[in-house]
């Protein structure tokens, strides 16, 4: 019995999506990297006070390199931990956590990691520090461009440093991590001009900088010399100019005691001539009213009822004391408002212990100018001298100190070796010096200093020469690149064009530049491996058309495999699915009717059951043979449709030919005995169902086995072994 056929769904499997890569080892790779750049940044060169060169942010520039934006800013934070503490101030997280971000970023789009942080430097970098040193050191003007060139210069070279590292090990850190930057596609120009300038760029700024770094040191030097001696000698001729103008008071105090107060004019007089330090100079008796003075005139501007001076330290420290004495600045009143150190002695009667007044003389603050130009004839060096009170007695007019003032200033001291003030004048003047301090024996500071900027100068244009040579070592770098490579391609494209030539009958011809010989050499080689090349080819072609003939067959007889049942050599059922729209179509456009019949052999289950499935076999290969014997016209259509069930399509004609044959089919088989054993024989019989319509009632072969299906069952049913027929024309 027949069954409509089963459309078979082929269940394909689901690809496998691909599981993103772990980023463990990313992660991994990131938190390394910026260890090893924290520890080399626990090491910062120093190059100047608060200007170091680093050289661990070469870490997050090969993160940079692998990685994404996110993980280099990891690496970044890492590698700038240590210079939070060594520098005080969080900026390095900021400055270069956006370098790592915006050069990661750059890679990502395509940009070589030299020209990407070159351009961070140029546009974002260098301003940023510009600002944050600007709002945040008071004396930024002074080293602002030096931190500025010190930064790219810097950047250059931790950059160039980092992609050199990249260049001798970056297959084996290929090994280590996928990257997740896209791979660079360079020509040999751009190749060129990316070795150059790294490889030119790395040692011109590491040689300058070591160079610079020796040559700081020196001249470092040399400005502590110069304050050691400056400070010394300075410190000296105050000294002496204020133990002069002391031993001219105990002098005068002396010889004021030997005369009667007849003589103080004279006496006064002559000693205030030879002592101009003095800007006045006074006798007081005993009850601190001023006797004379020197100048004399200066007695005519005093009240007529009399002056006193008794509140005057000198006054009492003399008079009471009786010591000579050196009094702090204070703003003279008498003989006018100057800022003054007083020097004074007491004076007595003769042949006696009690003072009988006391001799003073004011220094004139101004005369220090005079010392001092004597004293230092370096103008790098200035000079502030202030009393035991840390009052100001004297100070080079650039500090903008005011006397008598108090001296505020703060002091630095840095790894031992630098010691710096800060001066603060509220506001007129924020700058940083190098400085000696001497305390003199009567308790005066000296202080010599040089400014700090004018150190920084000399880095300063050291760096702005290293700073142009690097850009005319760039624009020569292209043009030494651009002619390299024009000398290598120029060779390479002639040989190119010579071996890309189909006509080897004339031969090639030399290479008629200057070319290396290996060049050369491989110009040769090419030639010959082209010629068997050639020659290979030739038998190749010979070969591929022996076996695309031979291929061809095999497909043919392939397709043929894959269309037949293997038994019968009967079409199997995909085939008749397949053609038989073919038929159906053909016959429909031309109006032409359709015959399909379902043959079916009778108690076929029971003879393999009785006799084995070899006599079964047998049965069907010889029904098939049968059949396509009868059956033979290139549009009919015969198919083993599963078992022991046939099919058969193929067009009506007007005599009834089909129906003739299936009926002679059903004779012939039910007539023929298969041997069995040799003794024995075996006959089968078949049933047919057919259907006979239009080609038209339908496009689908479901519904044209059905109807024959139908017809096979009433032949079943009618005793087997005869033909049922239904005809709807």
């Amino acid at each position: 019995m027949a069954s409509l056929p089963t459309k078979i769904a082929l269940k394909f499997e689901k690809p496998t999506v691909e599981a993103k890569p772990s980023q463990v080892r990313s992660i991994l790779f990131a938190l390394i990297l910026g260890m090893v750049g924290a520890l080399l940044n626990c090491f910062p060169v120093e190059l100047a006070y608060s200007i170091s060169l680093v050289i661990g942010n070469l870490a997050f520039i090969l993160a940079a390199a692998y990685l994404r934006p996110a993980l280099t800013l990891l690496c970044a934070v890492i590698c700038v931990s240590p210079l939070f503490i060594i520098w005080g101030h969080p900026f390095g997280f900021l400055t270069f956590g956006l370098e790592a971000l915006f050069v990661s970023y750059m890679r990502s789009r395509g940009w070589y990691l030299p020209t990407a942080d070159f351009i961070y430097w140029l546009l974002i970098g260098m301003p940023l520090t510009a600002a944050l040193i600007w709002l945040n050191e008071p004396d930024a003007q002074g080293y602002l461009l030096f931190s500025l060139f010190k930064q790219s210069i810097n950047a250059i070279f931790y950059t160039s440093l980092a992609v050199i590292i990249l260049l001798i090990f970056g297959d084996k850190l290929n090994l280590c991590v996928k990257s997740q930057q896209p791979v660079f596609v360079k020509n040999l120009k751009q190749y060129l001009h990316y070795i150059f300038w790294i490889m030119s760029a790395f040692f011109v700024v590491g040689v300058s900088l070591y160079l610079s770094r020796n040559l700081n040191e020196i001249q470092e030097q040399q400005f502590e010399d110069k304050l050691d001696i400056s400070s010394q000698y300075v410190s000296r001729i105050i000294e002496n100019y204020v133990d002069e103008h002391k031993k001219a008071i105990a002098q005068i105090a002396n010889k004021l005691s030997l005369v009667g107060p007849t003589d103080y004019d004279e006496s006064l007089s002559k000693t205030h001539a030879l002592y101009p330090g003095f800007l006045t100079m006074l006798i007081a008796n005993r009850d601190a009213a001023l006797v004379t003075s020197s100048p004399r005139s200066l007695m005519d501007n005093l009240p007529k009822s009399g002056f006193t001076i008794s509140d005057r330290s000198y006054f009492v420290q003399a008079f009471y004391h009786q010591s000579l004495y050196t009094s702090p600045v204070f703003l003279g009143r008498g003989f006018g408002s100057d800022p003054i150190i007083a020097i004074s002695a007491p004076i007595y009667a003769k042949n006696s212990t009690t003072p009988i007044g006391i001799v003073e003389g004011s220094l004139n603050l101004n005369m220090f100018d005079q010392v001092n130009r004597y004293a230092v004839n370096d103008r790098q060096v200035e000079v502030v001298l202030t009393d035991e009170n840390d009052n100001v007695i004297y100070a080079e007019s650039g500090l903008a100190l005011t006397k008598l003032a108090k001296f505020n200033a703060s002091f630095e001291h840095v790894k031992l070796q630098h010691k710096f003030i800060m001066i603060d004048t509220h506001g007129a003047n924020m700058k940083r010096y190098l400085y000696r301090k001497v305390t003199l024996n009567n308790g005066w500071k000296v202080l010599v200093l040089i400014e700090h900027g004018q150190f920084l100068q000399s880095i300063e244009r050291q760096y702005l020469t290293i700073f142009m040579s690097l850009s005319l070592i760039f624009v020569f770098v292209l043009l030494l690149a651009n002619q390299f490579a024009h000398l290598l391609n120029r060779p390479l494209a002639f040989a190119l064009k010579e071996l890309a030539k189909d006509d080897n009958k004339v031969g090639y011809k030399a290479i008629p530049y200057d070319a290396p010989t290996e060049f050369v050499s491989l110009y040769e080689e090419l030639q010959q491996s082209k010629a068997t090349l050639l020659k290979h080819q030739l038998v190749l072609e010979e070969k591929v058309a022996k076996r695309t003939k031979e291929l061809h067959k095999a497909n043919k007889a392939l397709v043929e495999l894959a269309h037949k049942d293997s038994l019968t050599g009967l079409y199997n059922r995909r085939y008749l699915e397949s053609k038989f729209s073919e038929l159906q179509a053909v016959l429909s456009r031309n109006d032409a009717a359709m015959v399909v019949a379902m043959l079916d052999l009778d108690h076929f289950k029971k003879l393999n059951d009785q006799y084995g499935h070899l006599v079964g076999d047998n049965c069907l290969t010889y029904v098939g043979d049968l059949m396509k014997r009868k059956f033979d016209r290139r549009s009919d259509i015969v198919a083993r449709f599963g078992g022991e069930e046939f099919i058969i399509a193929a067009q009506h004609d007007e005599n009834n030919g089909v129906l003739g044959k299936l009926e002679e089919l059903r004779e012939e088989i039910a007539q023929y005995c298969f041997s069995f054993d040799g003794e024995q024989s075996v006959s089968i019989t078949m049933s047919i169902g057919v259907v006979v319509t239009e080609a038209k009632l339908s496009d689908n072969i479901d519904a044209w086995i059905k109807l024959a299906d139908e017809q096979l069952y009433q032949a079943k049913n009618n005793g087997r072994n005869q033909l049922s027929v239904k005809r709807l024309i």
